[in-house]
């Protein structure tokens, strides 16, 4: 069984929506898959007030846990993370963004989890006109930082406001992409811990190591480098 979280940048079941579900129904052919689904605001419906909080004393001092902690829980528990957003002014939905800022303290520079670092992951991103790939490099760019393996972009130029309104050719160009990359995704699920992870991964870890050696002034970060033994030596990947 593929374990599937995805995040909905917003309420409405527009083209990023359905593109999200061809997805979903191409997985679903060769394998079993669960799917636990969260819809931005409602589930996270608050901006990060930048308290630091999470950073210096732990992410149950967050002011928002409640609403951060079953998404966490979520992306740790499974196989396949997907990350969606139409685009909104060149960039992610404003609610999508809020989340990222919550999860900052799962960043390598401050305390990565380690099953992140085996999890495979799909950005998926729509628009009526520009901004594909900013809007994609703002939810890559969190993936890459928390030790996501291996990251697969799906964007999608549809050229109408509605989905029904794109045209078939389009949708069927949409629905080709759709298959190609979810027997892509299907691949790196199963293989997971032998596939290598990615040179920044590798470099950047190195480098948080480093500085986590020195590290004299926040103390949670430090404990839970040291906990992991990953300032011994010692990798999650």
């Amino acid at each position: 069984m593929m374990k599937i979280t995805v995040v909905y940048s917003n309420a409405r079941h527009g083209s990023t929506w359905n593109v999200a579900q061809l997805y979903l129904k191409q997985l679903a052919k060769n394998q079993e898959i669960q799917v636990t689904e969260f819809t931005l605001p409602k589930d996270m419906p608050s901006f990060c007030v930048g308290c630091f909080g999470c950073i210096t004393r732990g992410e149950k001092n967050c002011p928002h846990f409640q609403h951060v902690d079953p998404i966490v829980s979520a992306l740790k528990a499974s196989d396949l993370i997907i990350l969606t957003s139409p685009v909104y002014g060149m960039d992610v939905s404003g609610s999508m963004k809020a989340l990222l800022d919550h999860l900052c303290f799962m960043w390598m520079s401050h305390r990565p989890e380690s099953v992140m670092f085996q999890k495979t992951a799909l950005t998926i991103v729509t628009t009526a006109g520009a901004g594909l790939g900013h809007t994609t490099k703002t939810m890559v760019n969190s993936l890459k930082f928390w030790g996501v393996r291996t990251i697969f972009k799906g964007k999608y130029a549809v050229s109408a406001l509605k989905w029904e309104d794109v045209d078939a050719k389009r949708r069927a160009k949409i629905e080709k992409s759709v298959d190609r990359n979810a027997r892509k995704i299907e691949k790196a699920v199963q293989l997971k811990e032998k596939e290598r992870v990615t040179l920044f991964t590798r470099i950047f870890f190195w480098m948080m190591s480093g500085m986590m050696k020195k590290n004299d002034y926040n103390l949670t970060d430090r404990n839970h480098w040291e906990n992991q033994g990953w300032l011994n030596g010692a990798k999650p990947f």
